[in-house]
């Protein structure tokens, strides 16, 4: 069997590298006693050669019985009477004893910080995961692209076997989606009943519940908001999912809906036509799009954000990358719906620091203020606009520099404007490539083509200006100007 033969394998791989270990250790010790070294400086060697063992190998009985070959060792090979395991000085008792439990404390805390290893690449491989699902769902249409594309993730990322039913009309669910090479045992796939109770009560059942317990499923309703979209099923055999999994779950999930609602299903009550060119009131899918994307989308993000920061900078910046664009997403359409009023105000210094905390670790080590105020800059917009016009501006500098180059954020008042200025000093996006971005973005609209043209429109929305120059670094600037409220 494939499993035995790694066993084995396995197996092999950890004695051959105990003996290595062990071979070198006694080498060395036996070369130090030949030169009349100490018992107490041999006793190191082997407790540093126990040390390697259990870095290398990671398991606490391994280790275990590496320790005890080596006490045996030392007192077979190093102490009076030699070749022989009687002691006669009591010393040598108490040194091992201590050694037998630095070995054991040892042991402990290397299995403890594998666990913690293994638990931080699993989070890390999720985050990575749950990138290329939500960069996924940004571009697909079609109902079963997009349904088909939340069953292959699922079962790509998470090993999770799916399927997922989606709502037609009013109380009802449609056939099932599934891939059938998931599923190679007849009697896997269930029947529809729990998912039919599922959908019409809005509440899990399946495994490991109160109603369905016996199934081999787990069923979870497709929400957003008030609605139900759909039932996903999750095969689980009868196993219990663990949190950190069902998170992970939820999260594809959720974005599933939100794609799902974008593509134009029907509401429950058949009301509504959610696409462009539905029924509905003028521009209610706009609004609706609005929030869904913020609460469906955003919100997720934002909770995955707050518990990434320890991951690799490189990783953390394309989290934050794809959340603006998500962020961008949402104000685009929001933004030719409101109306500014003469007294809005907000402090752009803090938009400024808020934007810059936003990338977290992925942030401060590259990003560098020339000029920072101590006091308020109150400029005429929105607070959350003006930092998602920032954040634009800062996340084009990071992504388009190369990784050891610094960004550099200057930020006053000139001349009855708030000013900042952000600049780097690599090659970055050349500066016709910047100007380009900015009026194809204008133009078309499109989120993916640039947040610069996000942020533009947001500052000429408060008649603001963001203008793109050489850098004096010997890259590129981008200066937002706002009008300074009470001007």
């Amino acid at each position: 069997m494939p499993g035995d033969r790694m066993a084995v394998k396995g197996f092999r791989r950890k004695m051959l590298a105990a003996a290595v270990i062990y071979g070198l250790a006694t080498l060395l010790a036996s070369g130090l006693w030949g030169i009349h070294m100490r018992a107490e400086n041999i006793i190191m060697i082997y407790l540093i050669s126990v040390i390697v063992m259990m870095i290398e190998i990671q398991e606490f009985i391994w280790g275990t019985a590496y320790t005890v070959v080596c006490i045996l060792t030392f007192n077979f090979l190093f102490t009076e009477p030699r070749f022989t395991l009687r002691v006669n000085d009591p010393n040598y008792v108490v040194a091992m004893g201590i050694f037998m439990g630095v070995s054991a404390i040892t042991g402990l805390l290397v299995s403890r910080l594998g666990e913690q290893v293994k638990l931080a690449q699993r989070n890390e491989n999720r985050m990575e995961a749950l990138l290329k699902i939500s960069s996924g769902y940004l571009t697909l249409s079609g109902l079963e692209n997009i349904v088909y594309h939340g069953i292959k993730s699922l079962y790509q990322a998470a090993g999770e076997r799916c399927v997922v039913y989606v709502a037609r009309g009013p109380g009802g669910l449609g056939t099932p989606y599934y891939i059938k090479s998931y599923f190679p045992e007849p009697g896997m796939l269930d029947n529809d009943t729990p998912a039919q109770w599922c959908y019409m009560n809005h509440t899990v059942c399946g495994a490991n519940t109160g109603f369905y317990g016996d199934s081999g499923w787990v069923y979870l309703p497709i929400r957003n908001r008030d609605t139900c979209l759909g039932v996903i099923g999750v095969y689980t055999d009868g196993r219990e999912i663990d949190d950190g999994h069902m998170v992970f779950i939820n999260t594809v999930m959720s974005q599933m809906a939100m794609a799902i609602e974008k593509e134009g299903i029907p509401e429950k009550d058949g009301e509504y036509d959610m696409g462009p060119g539905g029924n509905g009131p003028r521009d209610g899918w706009k609004e609706r799009m609005e929030h869904g994307l913020y609460r469906d989308f955003c919100l997720p993000m934002e909770d995955i954000l707050k518990e990434s920061d320890g991951l690799e900078p490189c990783l953390r910046l394309k989290l934050c990358t794809l959340y603006n664009r998500l962020r961008n997403a949402a104000v685009l359409l929001c933004l030719d719906r409101s109306v500014p009023g003469d007294k809005e105000h907000a402090d752009l210094a803090e938009a400024a620091a808020g934007a810059v905390d936003f990338y977290g670790k992925a942030g401060r080590e590259r990003i560098l203020w020339i000029k920072k105020p101590q006091e308020p800059i109150l400029v005429q917009g929105d607070r959350e606009l003006l930092r998602q016009a920032v954040s634009n501006v800062l996340d084009n500098a990071l992504i388009h520099t190369p990784v050891r180059e610094k960004v550099y954020i200057s930020l006053g008042r000139e001349q009855g404007y708030g000013v900042l200025e952000v600049s780097d000093g690599g090659s970055g996006i050349s500066f016709q490539e910047l100007q380009r971005t900015l009026e194809q973005g204008r133009d078309s609209g499109s989120v993916l083509s640039g947040g610069l043209s996000v942020s533009r429109q947001i500052l000429d929305k408060y008649r603001g200006s963001l203008v793109i120059k050489s850098s004096r670094y010997g890259g590129t600037a981008v200066i937002l100007s706002l009008k300074l409220y009470g001007n």
